[in-house]
């Protein structure tokens, strides 16, 4: 997985590849991780905000 801090700015357009924890990630790659991570992010903060 990618650190969670490479999330938090967007992607520079002319930035082809990020290298990160040994893996070599292509921009489409990056962006799925981004959405899949910000998925996560939502549906757990939705299940502690339910749970209050």
């Amino acid at each position: 997985m990618i650190g969670e801090y490479l999330f938090n700015s967007d992607f520079p357009k002319h930035v082809k590849s990020v290298y990160c924890n040994g893996r070599t990630y292509t921009r489409e790659e990056f962006l799925e991780e981004k959405e899949k991570y910000l998925l996560r992010k939502k549906k757990n903060k939705e299940k502690l905000n339910s749970s209050i």
